[in-house]
């Protein structure tokens, strides 16, 4: 008889699954574009979301564009401007800690493809723009006393980081820009970026000179599809299932009619006014019946691009800038070329846009308010729904130095009660260990 041959029953019961990819499986130069794909993909939750809230649909509830339509108390008082404090539960949360999640997840492939191809590789260029994205998220979202923990895979948190206010927040924004820059000079999805964070923080002249070179027809998008609840375009999702409407002069009565029925009561600009670059559904019945419920029709179904950074923006910048440096014959002159090219731009930025844009050109209000108000009214139509309106209303009370309740919706609001003074976001409760951070810290009423 032949002896029988050792065996190891661990190694007989050990079977690979081909259907999943493993940080070891991974860890090549095959593997890369699913690093990168993943990596993309978090962002997109956390800035888009996953078929549900993200920083575009809280940014839109807090700000001016979006009403609750449903029965959820988070959204309701993130509506109100009056959000629970930190240590308890709000809309928000799952938002900051998925940003959170992605900005690492971004610099993890960033490092990845650096070490495994090339550090010219322009993949790293694309990772490290979108970091930057998910710092400006932050600083236009959330209070002034941002912890940047480490993150741990599945999305738990690490090491504790010490709070970084909103200045410094924008700072590594712009840092992750110029990184991307370093590597690929004609990165536009970077410089839009670095546009934007300088923009935040006050300097517009290099925020103008930032983005000189973006082309108008350059348009970078945040994919959607079908194929499965994380990759569905939250926007028709949420409004879909009855969540938010559509605002219009928020802070008035906001619900009457579809075309400017709020009158001029509340701060909240007209989104519902007819205004060709905001399209807006008939009036449905929200998830609550008794609220009726407009939906951006932007986004007409699940698989609908979201355009967050275009050449439009970049001569909304230059605008900007323009008019901050007291030209105000090269400010008007950018707006109206806009407006005159219209249908184009939109096209461009939503291809299921089929009707024919018409705006007439703007003349110059002669005030110095007048042209300030003007000059954010066509940043709020032109990016309606972008994830830029909540960072803009913040800049008109921290860097124009008007009150809050001149430019937050404000008064009674329209499910009982007043509206309240919250103007950023608190942080979430998960951070509420963390020994260098203190509730105390988060001023929701700072801009």
């Amino acid at each position: 008889m032949l002896p029988l041959a050792a065996c190891n029953l661990d190694d007989i019961l050990r079977v690979e699954d081909p259907e999943f990819a493993t940080p070891e499986t991974l860890d090549n130069a095959a593997g890369l574009p699913v690093i990168v794909a993943g990596a993309i993909g978090d962002f997109q939750i956390g800035y888009t979301g996953a078929g549900g809230d993200g920083f575009l649909s809280v940014q839109a509830l807090l700000g001016d564009e979006f009403y609750q339509t449903d029965t959820f108390e988070t959204r309701r008082t993130t509506d109100q401007r009056r959000q629970f404090l930190t240590g308890t539960p709000n809309t928000s949360d799952i938002p900051f800690n998925r940003l959170q999640y992605g900005r690492r997840s971004l610099k993890d492939a960033a490092d990845a493809v650096a070490r495994l191809a090339s550090a010219t590789d322009p993949r790293i260029a694309e990772l490290k723009a979108l970091g930057g994205y998910t710092y400006i998220a932050l600083a236009d979202g959330w209070c002034s006393a941002i912890p940047f923990s480490a993150t741990l895979t599945g999305g738990r948190l690490g090491d504790f980081g010490a709070p970084a206010n909103t200045q410094q927040v924008y700072d590594s924004a712009v840092a992750r820009f110029n990184e991307a820059l370093a590597v690929s000079a004609s990165n536009h999805l970077a410089a839009v970026g670095k546009g934007r964070a300088l923009l935040a923080k006050g300097q517009y002249q290099a925020a103008a000179a930032a983005v000189a070179n973006v082309p108008d027809d350059f348009v970078y998008f945040v994919r959607h599809s079908t194929n499965s609840g994380r990759q569905n375009n939250p926007i028709f999702a949420l409004q879909d299932n009855g969540r938010y409407g559509v605002s219009d002069d928020e802070g008035g009565p906001i619900l009457t009619t579809r075309r400017g029925g709020g009158g001029d009561d509340g701060n909240g600009l007209k989104f519902r006014s007819g205004d060709p670059r905001i399209l807006v559904s008939d009036s449905v019945p929200g998830f609550e019946p008794a609220i009726p419920s407009y939906r951006n029709l932007l986004y007409p179904n699940l698989d609908a691009d979201i355009p967050i950074s275009s050449g439009l923006e970049a001569r909304l910048i230059q605008a900007e800038a323009a008019l901050q440096s007291g030209n105000t014959t090269q400010w008007l002159q950018i707006l109206n070329s806009l407006r005159g090219n219209a249908t184009t731009l939109m096209r461009a930025r939503y291809p299921t846009y089929t009707a024919t844009a018409t705006l007439a050109p703007l003349t110059d209000p002669g005030t110095a308010q007048g042209r300030i108000d003007l000059m954010f009214s066509e940043r709020a139509f032109w990016l309606y729904n972008t994830g830029t309106r909540l960072g803009d209303l913040r800049r008109l009370v921290r860097e124009y130095k008007r009150p809050q309740d001149q430019v937050y919706p404000t008064g009674p609001f329209h499910r009982g009660g007043t509206y309240g003074n919250d103007v950023a976001f608190p942080v979430p409760f998960d951070e509420v260990n963390n020994p260098q951070f203190t509730p105390s810290q988060c001023n929701v009423e700072q801009a």
